[in-house]
């Protein structure tokens, strides 16, 4: 990851001219069906509307690139050979706006700050802090307070993580965990309560002054413990025992590593983006490189695996993502181009229908994975995202905006209407779930 440098607004003039009514809390789908706007923007009174300041911010989104003359020379090539997408389609529904769940980002380049651990239970970043929302109650509580002061009495004391500035987070089951600018990694048990051996633990993962914990991964190792990785800014990539904080295994990249991600189905490869052009596979038992996949032009922040373990996706600052299938490495299998901003975050649901990339800004895309990713809901929105997050039944969906005046958290329900069965010539969505190569 390239050195520190503060969240751009983008130049949004939104602020401006905001009058929002607090007299409720929620910017709820029916308001939107009389013809409000989702995120509260009173376009009415501005002296622009919505298409125009859409046509400006297209124009004149500042998208950080850090090779920027490659990306230049390549953008003939990535626009002849990104697949044409149809965005006209609907997976899933607006359902509210939270409007008093407001999201931070803190580095402008990490944006893996969202997770949902049910349809109703959200965890995300605000002031130094990992907070979780419930969509039920519509209540915030603190589950670790990266501030540094001592919690207040009527508190519980295993929210406090300590003094550090918090750059990721990463929910998994009963278990959270947060990185800092200086390679700190703090995770807590939320299954054990005051008192209880290890139910917060912490560290300091590098020494080295640019060592930035980028990503965080937890996941059932194949003992069946619970491991976490990081990705930090020292090029290396570690996996930790959560219950003793061991190091199980720890692998030297290259270059700055931004996210790393393991394949669900065997545990046998680990997918590192960074600071380079390329991600790297790791044989998983070795640490060494297995492959190399060649498709983007600048650095990569956002991979993820479909749970059927024969497709990865990875993001990358030159606006686009690529699409891997594990039996066939030579070229990506689609190249799909974003529409404004980097792509910095991607998840793909537990039932492995859909794929959710957050850009930087103003855009969320749900690419359908039995089209081969030729279908797409493309959610129009504006302001900095810090985190896209899909609930483990796949039934909701959260994108995290944050932004001065329009912070919020906004949550999509699945369509109602289910689909039959697509297939695409000789594919199904089942051939993504088949045997490993």
């Amino acid at each position: 990851m390239a050195g520190y440098a503060p969240l751009d607004t983008c130049n949004s003039q939104l602020e401006e001219f905001s009058d929002v009514e607090e007299d409720h809390a929620f910017i709820t789908d029916r308001e939107v069906a009389r013809g409000g706007d989702l995120q509260g923007i009173p376009w009415d009174r501005l002296h622009f509307n919505r298409t125009r300041y859409r046509a400006t911010r297209l124009a004149q989104y500042p998208n950080y690139l850090n090779l920027e003359d490659e990306v230049k020379a390549s953008a003939a090539r990535i626009e002849a050979e990104s697949l044409k997408v149809d965005k006209g389609h609907q997976f899933y529904d607006f359902c509210r706006n939270a409007k008093k769940v407001r999201t931070s980002i803190v580095h402008f380049q990490l944006r893996n700050l969202v997770w949902a651990s049910s349809k109703h239970d959200v965890y995300f970043i605000h002031n130094n802090c990992l907070k979780h929302w419930s969509a039920v109650t519509n209540q915030m509580t603190k589950v670790l307070d990266a501030s540094g002061l001592s919690p207040p009495a009527t508190e519980d004391r295993l929210t406090a993580a300590g003094r550090m500035q918090i750059s990721t987070c990463c929910v998994q089951g009963p278990m959270c965990a947060l990185g800092g600018f200086s390679g700190e990694l703090v995770v807590r048990n939320l299954d054990l309560g005051r008192g209880e051996d290890r139910a917060v633990q912490s560290t300091r993962l590098t020494e080295s002054e640019n060592g930035i914990t980028n990503g965080i991964e937890m996941f059932e190792g194949r003992s069946g413990a619970s491991c976490v990785m990081s990705s930090n800014n020292d090029a290396l990539v570690r996996v930790l025992d959560t219950a003793t904080f061991q190091t199980l295994s720890k692998w030297e990249l290259p270059w700055a590593v931004n996210w790393s991600t393991i394949r669900p189905t065997d545990r046998g490869l680990v997918a590192c983006v960074g600071d380079h052009p390329h991600t790297l596979l790791l044989d998983a038992n070795s640490g060494a490189v297995a492959h190399t996949l060649d498709g983007h032009v600048d650095y990569s922040f956002a991979a993820a695996w479909h749970p059927g373990g024969n497709l990865l996706a990875t993001g990358n600052q030159d606006t686009t993502m690529c699409i891997w299938d594990m039996r066939q490495l030579s070229k990506p299998q689609a190249l799909l181009k974003g529409s404004m901003a980097a792509v910095r975050s991607i998840r793909f649901s537990a039932d492995g229908r859909y794929c959710a990339a957050a850009e930087a800004g103003d855009f969320v895309h749900i690419l359908d994975v039995a089209s081969g990713f030729r279908k797409c809901q493309e959610i129009d929105l504006f302001g900095e995202v810090a985190g896209v997050a899909f609930s483990p039944d796949a039934s909701t969906m959260f994108i995290g905006i944050a932004d001065v005046t329009y912070s919020s958290m906004l949550q999509y329900n699945h369509h109602k209407l289910r689909r039959k069965p697509e297939r695409v010539g000789d594919l199904d969505i089942d051939d993504y779930h088949g045997d490993m190569m």
